[in-house]
């Protein structure tokens, strides 16, 4: 994708530093891309905008509400703290390490008020001091993390070593890294299908283009299961520098994978069956997608990229063709638990599961023309 060693020269800072100049780039980009999901996240749903009162700030001095949990400011934390991860270190390689981080925290801020005022424009959303107050100390919780990532430190040169052992060189590898651990983040989205990134339906409220039957949901959830895991599997091939410990490493991926989906079962689904969501229909593609894997991940590299775009783009039209399953999904408002806690993180991550599709299949074909350039 790129020569070896490109862009790995560090970025000096006030600090010491030690971002590469192509990291930097990197964190801008992402911070820019997931600043566009929060608006997304935050702006839905997309109708019944109106005039509010004149006071559109006025939820700044509101009453807080009687009850507030530790699991709703966990999650709000956790909302903005990537955000403000990125912003520092884009942040921190001009001004320097300290005022890099205050200056990404005051952005996000700057964010997070601008969306809860938006919300005063929509009648099913409601702005909340708490939760601009739990996304800015998210934001800086992210920001204060940045510089301990940074290759001169001990974590970071760790994970920057591992990173260059397993993986090949250049910002087109580095950005399908972010893109797998997007993937991985969908995951965290309480919905019924596994792997199912790219449904629509709900976001724009579409009908179901055909009628439930157990034999359809069987099909649609293994064909959903096998094109995400094969596409994402030669995406993570394609990013490895070597042949011996690719299917190792695509194993962890899936494996993280079905980690996240039990813990978001468990903790914000609240199911009183955490494993509902593994399916026969999810089994069959499981088992499936990973012997098809293994000996893909032997075509060439141009191959792999190609193949992976084609079985995203074609899992993406099948888990908007399958049909809803009447026993399994929960409704879109249930997700979010209502209009004021747990919103600003479960937006996001809806976002990301709609959006992740469109980033991946446009990295793909980015790559490709990469190397063939």
């Amino acid at each position: 994708m790129s020569s070896p060693g490109q862009g790995t020269h560090p970025v000096a800072d006030a600090q010491g530093g030690g971002f590469s100049a192509h990291s930097v780039r990197l964190a801008w980009i992402l911070a820019v891309a997931y600043s566009l999901v929060i608006v997304y996240a935050s702006v839905q749903p997309f109708h019944g905008w109106r005039t509010p009162p004149p006071e559109v700030l006025r939820f700044l001095t509101a009453p807080w509400p009687r009850y507030i949990t530790l699991e709703d400011i966990a999650v709000n934390l956790a909302a903005y703290a990537p955000f403000g991860f990125l912003l520092s270190i884009g942040c921190g390689a001009r001004y320097g390490a300290g005022l890099g981080v205050l200056t990404a925290a005051f952005c996000a801020a700057a964010l997070s008020l601008g969306m809860e005022a938006a919300q005063m424009f929509l009648p099913s959303r409601i702005a909340s001091n708490v939760d601009l107050l739990t996304n800015s100390l998210g934001a800086l919780i992210g920001a204060m993390a940045a510089p301990l990532f940074a290759p001169t430190r001990i974590l970071g040169g760790k994970l920057h070593a591992l990173r260059h052992r397993l993986f090949v060189e250049g910002m087109a590898a580095d950005i399908g890294f972010v893109i797998v651990c997007l993937w991985l983040l969908t995951q965290f989205h309480p919905t019924a299908q596994l792997f199912g990134t790219g449904s629509l339906r709900a976001a724009f409220e579409l009908p179901a283009y055909f009628a439930y039957t157990p034999q359809l949901a069987f099909s649609a959830e293994a064909a959903v299961v096998l094109l995400n895991l094969l596409g994402v599997g030669l995406l993570v091939s394609a990013l490895m520098s070597g042949t011996a410990r690719r299917m190792p490493v695509i194993g962890a991926v899936v494996g993280a994978a079905l980690a996240i989906k039990l813990v978001a079962a468990v903790t914000l689904a609240k199911s009183s069956a955490p494993l509902a969501w593994l399916t026969p229909g999810v089994s069959l593609g499981l088992m499936g997608g990973l012997i098809v894997v293994y000996g893909a991940v032997r075509i060439p590299r141009a191959a792999q990229l190609a193949a992976a775009a084609l079985c995203i783009a074609a899992a993406t039209v099948a888990i908007n063709l399958a049909p809803d399953n009447p026993y399994q999904s929960i409704p879109p408002h249930l997700l979010a638990r209502g209009a004021r806690h747990f919103l600003s993180f479960s937006g996001i991550v809806r976002a990301l599961s709609e959006l992740w599709p469109l980033l991946a299949v446009g990295y793909l074909v980015y790559a490709l023309a990469v190397r063939r350039t």
